[in-house]
């Protein structure tokens, strides 16, 4: 995939979506396409984390493990979605295993290189992190949604806006 293409396939995703052309042609300097089969290990919880994703088709799932419990998906990401954001908040290890759960496209960026263009153009910094917040807090939200349906329990003196 040249970087012509690789700045089409890029204007097609929700995530950049309405971002300037020039701040889409860097990100595309700095892409490259992966294209993986079903049930294909992309990175393991506490790998090196070196790069960030983005999804063009596909579906992969995202989970975590413990000896005692073995791996659990705790939830899925789909054509349009980032993941693998450790690196853009200074952490050097994935929190998760991710998988694909069927064929899927892939575009990987190179966690430094991705964050030398946010450094370099603050406008385009602060809006890509502001949407990495976004996607961050949607997942914090999901997971907070299981754990309650896992083990949260009603207070006995206090009502919720719920009851």
């Amino acid at each position: 995939m040249n970087e012509a293409e690789l700045k089409a396939a890029l204007s097609q995703i929700e995530f950049l979506s309405g971002l300037p052309d020039e701040q889409v042609s860097r990100l595309a300097a700095i892409a490259r396409k992966q294209e993986l089969p079903a049930q294909t290990t992309i990175f393991e919880e506490f790998d090196e984390a070196k790069q960030v994703y983005l999804i063009l088709s596909g579906k992969v799932g995202l989970a975590n493990c413990t000896p005692h419990l073995g791996c659990r998906m705790m939830m899925t990401v789909e054509d349009g979605e980032l993941m693998g954001w450790s690196p853009l908040v200074h952490n050097d290890r994935f929190s998760a295993k991710a998988h694909t759960l069927r064929a899927t496209t892939l575009l990987a960026f190179d966690g430094e290189k991705l964050l030398k263009l946010c450094e370099e153009d603050a406008a385009f910094g602060f809006e890509f992190m502001r949407r990495t917040a976004k996607v961050l807090e949607e997942r914090l939200m999901a997971t907070r949604l299981q754990m309650l349906e896992l083990c949260g329990t009603q207070l006995p003196d206090l009502a919720l806006e719920s009851d």
